[in-house]
């Protein structure tokens, strides 16, 4: 009887935790929305030469706060560059929203092995990596994984989100690895 009474609570006791546990499975509440592309902030400003009190024509300059844009290393678009930003870091630490979904996937699914701000420790020192490798080998080496000297990354072409956010992912990491923003939590612009 006592093993009936045990064997119907435990039963009773799975189903509670699945039905408290499927909706999370079943949604994602990460705030990723796909890959977004990020123009630069500029302002127009009018100078007056005060020698002759004439204006002169109207020059772009970027935002002070805001810094230069740095284009896709494998764009087959040249003048698509010219008008889109892979990141782009506000205050120091403030990241748009397609860095900072990147930000969010790194600490869930990298941070483990490449550190907290990709500094290095089981990991290499992913700032330092997206230096010498393309877009397109750390594309690669993120689905693919890979075998090194002290150990091995896994692929990740399994995970779904890992390979749809693979983008805002590199994003993230190049505002790190270009030192747009510093050793510090970001945050969402």
């Amino acid at each position: 009887m006592k093993a009936l009474v045990a064997l119907l609570l435990h039963v009773a006791l799975g189903i509670f935790f699945m039905m408290a546990i499927w909706p999370a499975m079943q949604g994602s509440n990460d705030g990723y929305t796909g890959a977004v592309a990020v123009a630069p902030k500029v302002v127009v400003e009018e100078a007056v030469v005060e020698a002759e009190s004439a204006a002169v024509a109207p020059v772009e300059t970027v935002v002070p706060d805001a810094p230069a844009p740095v284009a896709p290393a494998d764009s087959s678009n040249p003048a698509e560059n010219e008008n889109t930003a892979l990141y782009s870091v506000v205050d120091g630490n403030k990241l748009d929203a397609n860095s900072y979904a990147g930000f969010k996937l790194y600490r869930n699914w990298c941070a483990r092995c490449h550190g907290t701000y990709g500094q290095g420790m089981v990991g290499p020192n992913l700032a330092d990596s997206l230096k010498v490798i393309s877009e397109k080998e750390f594309f690669d080496t993120v689905g693919n994984g890979k075998s090194g000297t002290i150990g091995s990354m896994p692929a990740w072409k399994a995970n779904v989100k890992v390979m749809a956010g693979r983008d805002q992912l590199y994003a993230y990491l190049m505002a790190r690895s270009d030192g747009a923003i510093g050793v510090e939590k970001p945050k969402k612009q």
